[in-house]
């Protein structure tokens, strides 16, 4: 099948939300849990939403959440099965970084399942964030039970020097905020 060229990262607009949907359908392998798929999707657009298209179709999207004065969390990401390893993870992550510059932001997470559970989707997903310059802070099981041991990743967001306000006073926001979420989190 040929590959569509990418348009660009761009931001959430209502009428990609089932599109989006259709993406974590395609990831089973990831997103096993029907209701936390559904939080994922009603998150769209309230969380800072940004993603990826092509002529077509949404190829990925990644839903950010500010947890304190310097750190957002990423919420959801997610990028269709059939480009994977095409840059469209990369990108994502890129323009949140830029988003987070310029709002004076410098503590980018992100919670996926650990290392001590044996499963090869969630060990891609590590190797992808590993590579994007995050490093793995802890391993705990008091967030998603004992079969679902998380692991929090950190990044520092190179080019911030100043905290919350760094470019004057925050831009006014799009939408009001949700909390919680998990990053793909398989909760069988």
């Amino acid at each position: 099948m040929a590959q569509s060229a990418i348009v660009a990262v761009i931001d959430f607009e209502e009428r990609y939300r089932q599109e989006c949907a259709s993406v974590i359908h395609q990831l089973a392998d990831w997103f096993g849990i029907e209701a936390s798929n559904q939080a994922y999707i009603a998150a769209l657009g309230r969380l800072p939403t940004f993603l990826v298209h092509d002529e077509e179709r949404v190829l990925g999207f990644i839903a950010l959440e500010e947890t304190s004065v310097e750190a957002v969390e990423i919420h959801v990401m997610a990028v269709a099965p059939d480009r994977h390893r095409s840059g469209i993870g990369r990108a994502m992550v890129s323009r949140a970084e830029g988003w987070m510059r310029f709002r004076g932001l410098r503590i980018l997470h992100v919670k996926t399942l650990g290392p001590s559970h044996p499963d090869p989707y969630y060990a891609r997903t590590r190797a992808f964030y590993q590579a994007l310059g995050f490093r793995p802070v802890f391993e705990t099981t008091a967030l998603w039970g004992a079969e679902n041991p998380s692991l929090v990743l950190v990044k520092l967001i190179a080019g911030v020097t100043r905290g919350p306000g760094a470019h004057g006073t925050n831009p006014p926001r799009e939408a009001p905020r949700a909390s919680g979420g998990r990053c793909g989190a398989k909760h069988r």
